[in-house]
């Protein structure tokens, strides 16, 4: 083989050991008009996350690289491991008209941007009752918020959907509480609506991871 030939043959080798790779765009203020809302006083116990999942799963996105730019700036974004972009709340990024621009290889799966509300501060493995009244209330407002006049033909929220990392407990509560509690392997459903004057604890065998929104299916 000549030389020239085997230049040719190692350059084209190192091109194709170098994955392409795909960026995605979105303009900042549409995140940043959701946010607005989930950031009044009123819903100081939950937020709005937004997660980057692979295309009709609960799969994390692969991406290699998401940061947020402006016309002066550029900050790099985190992404938690269960895909959830960590994003700023900014009145200066969303003048200054940013965009968030997420980096993935030509061969990763196509990927969802799907909003969720959840708990904002962890929980204790012992619970009072009406914090999750309180986030009931908080979740429901803020969805019918987000919803705009949507929120006329939204379902009715029952309650609270707990969500831990391992196969959970109900350890102890009392007998009118925990007939509104049912768990199944690693997570637990509580109907908070129509409870008016319930109160206690409860207490799982574990702190749950987040506290998720429950409406019917």
């Amino acid at each position: 083989m000549r030389p020239c030939l085997v230049l040719v043959w190692v350059m084209l080798a190192l091109v194709l050991q170098v994955p392409a790779v795909a960026d995605t765009r979105f303009n900042y203020d549409g995140f940043y008009s959701r946010l607005k809302k989930s950031e009044k006083a009123q819903y100081s116990d939950i937020t709005l996350a937004f997660m980057l999942q692979q295309q009709a799963t609960t799969l994390p996105c692969e991406v290699t690289a998401a940061r947020i730019t402006t016309d002066i700036s550029e900050e790099p974004l985190t992404i938690a491991h269960n895909g959830e972009l960590i994003l700023p709340y900014s009145e200066l990024l969303n003048s200054r008209k940013a965009l968030i621009i997420l980096s993935q290889t030509a061969t990763a799966q196509p990927c969802d941007l799907n909003f969720r509300l959840r708990g904002k501060l962890p929980l204790a493995a012992e619970i009072e009752w009406q914090q999750l009244v309180r986030m009931h209330q908080q979740f429901d407002g803020l969805l019918k918020d987000l919803a705009g006049l949507g929120k006329y033909f939204l379902p009715a929220m029952t309650g609270v959907t707990l969500q831990f990392e391992r196969d959970v407990v109900l350890e102890s509560a009392p007998t009118s509480l925990s007939e509104r509690i049912q768990c199944l392997a690693k997570q637990c459903q509580v109907l908070v609506a129509d409870a008016a004057g319930l109160s206690g604890q409860i207490r799982f065998n574990q702190a749950p991871q987040t506290v998720l929104p429950l409406l019917p299916r």
